[in-house]
Order: C-alpha cells, then sequence, then structure tokens
C-alpha cells in the first residue's frame, strides 16, 4: 500500500521553516551558554570556598603545632629480615639429608 503523495511545500513554508530552525537552533546554543556560564561560575565560587576554608584550616593547624615532641620513647632492637624461601626448601632438604646420615 502506497501513502498518499503529500502537497509540495511552497517557497513560504519553506522560508518559514529554515528561519525556525535557524532560530530555534540559535536559541539552544544560547541557553547552552548561559547554563555553561552559570555552572562555571558556581564551580568557581565553589573552589573558592573551599581553597579558602582549606587555607584557614592549614593556617590554624600550623600555629596549633609544637615546634617539638615531648615524650619517653624506648629503642627496640632490630628484627631480624625475613629469609627468601622461594629457593632454600631444595637446600634445605640436601641439609637435612646430609644431618640425617650423621648419627652421634
Amino acid at each position: 500500500m502506497k501513502p498518499p503523495p503529500l502537497a509540495k511545500p511552497s517557497w513560504l513554508s519553506r522560508l518559514g521553516l529554515a528561519a525556525t530552525s535557524v532560530l530555534v537552533v540559535a536559541v539552544g546554543f544560547t541557553v547552552a551558554s548561559v547554563l555553561f556560564a552559570i555552572l562555571l561560575v558556581a564551580g568557581l565560587v565553589a573552589g573558592g570556598w573551599l581553597w579558602w576554608r582549606l587555607r584557614r584550616l592549614m593556617h590554624q593547624a600550623q600555629q596549633a603545632t609544637p615546634d617539638f615532641i615531648d615524650g619517653e620513647y624506648t629503642v627496640e632492637p632490630d628484627r631480624p629480615l625475613l629469609e627468601d624461601r622461594r629457593t632454600a626448601p631444595v637446600e634445605a632438604a640436601e641439609q637435612s639429608a646430609t644431618a640425617s646420615r650423621r648419627v652421634p
């Protein structure tokens, strides 16, 4: 079934469609630009406020910390380093085999 043929638009309707399309695109770009500007300003204000608060807190923290630490301490002896056991089982097996052969 074939749809009925549409009437050919006149030059006035074509001109109106072109003008409306250009106007819609221009309004869309304008709205997008205004929205971008509003969000940019809001982001800059929020970032400035956070920077100002962080700067103020850092200043307070620097004034609150003493120049020295007062307290007692104990020097712990160094702990032995852990052995690398990736290759040790072969050597350990050989040593244990030779040790088991020795009879006191």
